[in-house]
């Protein structure tokens, strides 16, 4: 059963590890992305192709982001089945990310197999302030992956890779667009020996919209923003079996918002640098792989205006993942990580505090013929909130050489945020760790060229956290249920890509009895890319259900959206891009009182001998 990766559609391939232990294999995936698109290399410690794959998970590579042409990661990930997006305005402010219905929290970040969700506020991650130029892909796995990853992987791990070119390889970009955006990148791969290294370098600016349609003076001006980001990726084999590999990012931007309240006298923005390195060593040999992995994560943000404040958070972590292929048809893996965070910052309440989160974990893959299977059980350990055993279970059949289907079970949780914890204000040190339990069905097929995938997931949340009104702290007062199906299609014509997805989502707050926050019963995607000699142009369709919003006790209307986008190759060298947003400038919103920023357009010209 073959599959090719279109613009919006969706492959499958089980969890990647633990870390980026799978650094070592990427430069691959890249030169077999190219050319191959149906076998992903990387992606899971046993290497297998998307025909063996148990879970459900989408796949956005640098094909697909050159030809829809996105501005934010999340204009990236809206496109996909599951996922529901609320936005305080535009690319540059506060973002929720909501897949499968679980909350923003629930889902676990990884840059360059670095963990970056914040220990601050309720969790989750800011993950907008990277560029989608410097994305080489991003691996979206849905479903409770705890039993690998620990705290935060409930509803999904989302993976981004950065760019990754080979010595002498080097791009060069510039944009103009809607609200004075303007863009500026470059892009380069230097090789040393057998290694290569990639730098890459960018800017971003907007003068923005005014993100609310409130009457308040304060709020009656355009919020932009401005980023500038820096990336290095390389790898070095030091032998045979030892390969060297490496990560360093810096991020630094500010950006405007509304106060959104009569009382606001100062109009509010916020100041932001974040740092990242890592580093990995694989060994490989026979049967055996190893890695060692250790990284480094700060994240420092400015507030002013009427509260202004400080919060800086650091993240060290260390890792090591084992595979042990025992046979053709078995493997086994094991391996432990350890992290702690620590927060110093304006909130007195946990300044200074840190906290240690330790654990080990094992698991098995058997694959024989029609029947796959596997396992994956962890233990963690969390300081000052409790132990948690986390596994999960998936087996699998290859029905005939068109058809796939699969069952998997897993259970998750997620740790209490610091703030959660500690606040001054709202704090509670007694609360508990987050629970889940998840069920995932799978189908996928292959019939005359049309590729499907059906699934169906049931999740149930014990203990969520959520502000008590009554105590004015959090506290673990909450429980949920979430059940749904998504729909995947694609299929290529000749020169046309065609790809759909459909999502129905049931989700319901079991203390209230109303339906999760801001999240769409219906959602629906459809995509088409045309290609012909130097042209290439591709249309996308999004419709958005009504979405309860529990904050104002209000229903979000539907809506529905059309963006098309067009490259021409020039020659050889030089590319033309040309992006439209939102053509019929559909009126919505995500979030209640925040504004959409409308028809947009953009303009790119780049330089590159990719």
């Amino acid at each position: 059963m073959k599959k090719t990766l279109i613009a919006l559609s969706i492959s499958s391939l089980l969890y990647s590890s633990l870390s980026f232990a799978e650094q070592s294999n990427i430069e691959n995936f890249n030169k077999t992305s190219k050319a191959d698109e149906t076998i992903l290399i990387t992606g899971n410690p046993y290497k297998q192709s998307t025909d063996e794959i148990m879970s459900t998970v989408s796949i956005i590579t640098r094909i697909d982001i050159d030809r829809i042409q996105p501005k934010s990661i999340a204009d990236l990930l809206k496109l996909t089945a599951g996922i529901d997006i609320a936005s305080n305005g535009g690319p540059s402010q506060l973002t929720s990310i909501f897949v499968r219905g679980t909350n923003s929290s629930h889902t676990l970040f990884l840059v360059d197999g670095v963990r970056i969700n914040t220990v601050t506020g309720s969790g989750g991650a800011s993950v907008n302030d990277i560029p989608t130029y410097q994305i080489e892909r991003i691996e979206i796995l849905k479903g409770p992956r705890a039993a690998m990853y620990g705290s935060d992987a409930i509803g999904a791990v989302i993976q981004i890779f950065t760019r990754n070119l080979t010595g002498g390889e080097y791009q060069a970009a510039v944009e103009y667009g809607s609200n004075n955006y303007i863009f500026t990148g470059v892009t380069a791969g230097i090789s040393h020996g057998e290694g290569a290294t990639t730098f890459s370098i960018s800017k971003e600016t907007s003068d923005g919209y005014d993100i609310t349609n409130n009457d308040f003076a304060v709020d009656d001006d355009k919020d932009g923003y401005e980023k500038i980001n820096l990336s290095i990726k390389g790898q070095q084999p030091l032998s045979d079996a030892l390969t060297l590999s490496w990560v360093g990012r810096y991020d630094e931007g500010d950006y405007d918002y509304d106060g959104n309240s009569k009382w606001t006298v100062t109009a509010p923005s916020q100041e932001y640098k974040k740092y990242l390195l890592a580093t990995n060593l694989n060994y490989t040999q026979d049967s055996w792989s190893h890695d060692i992995n250790i990284a480094h994560y700060q994240e420092e943000q400015i507030r002013f205006g009427d509260y202004p404040g400080v919060d800086e958070t650091t993240r060290n972590q260390a890792d090591y993942v084992g595979i042990y292929n025992v046979a053709d048809a078995l493997s086994f893996s094991f391996g432990g990580q350890f992290y702690q965070d620590e927060y110093s910052g304006s909130n007195d309440g946990f300044n200074g505090e840190s906290r240690n989160t330790s654990s080990v974990f094992a698991g098995a893959l058997y694959n024989a013929d029609a029947f796959i299977s596997e396992f994956s059980l962890r233990y963690n350990d969390v300081d000052d909130t409790g132990t948690k055993t986390t596994y999960n279970v998936s087996l699998g059949y290859n029905i005939n050489d068109s058809f796939f289907t699969s069952i998997n079970y897993g259970t998750g949780f997620k740790a209490p945020t610091l703030y959660q914890l500690y606040d001054s204000y709202a704090g509670n040190a007694e609360l508990e760790l987050e629970t889940s339990e998840s069920w995932e069905f799978l189908l996928r097929g292959d019939v005359y060229g049309v590729t499907t995938e059906v699934a169906y997931f049931n999740l149930s949340f014990d203990n969520l956290l959520d502000y008590n009104y009554v105590t004015s702290q959090f506290d673990n007062i909450a429980d949920a249920k979430i059940k749904g199906v998504e729909f995947n299609v694609s299929q290529q014509v000749e020169n046309l890509n065609l790809s759909a997805n459909y999502t129905y989502t049931d989700t319901e707050d079991k203390t209230t009895g109303t339906q999760l926050s801001r999240r769409a019963r219906h959602k629906a995607n459809i995509g088409a890319t045309y290609d012909w000699e130097q042209v290439s142009l591709t249309g996308i369709y999004q419709y958005q259900g009504t979405r309860f919003d529990a904050y104002s006790n209000a229903t979000l209307s539907a809506y529905n959206t059309l963006d098309m986008s067009v490259n021409y190759q020039l020659n050889d060298d030089w590319k033309l891009q040309l992006k439209a947003n939102n053509i019929f400038d559909a009126d919505y919103e995500t979030v209640p009182g925040y504004v959409t920023p409308g028809a947009e357009y953009f303009l790119q010209i780049s330089f590159s001998n990719l």
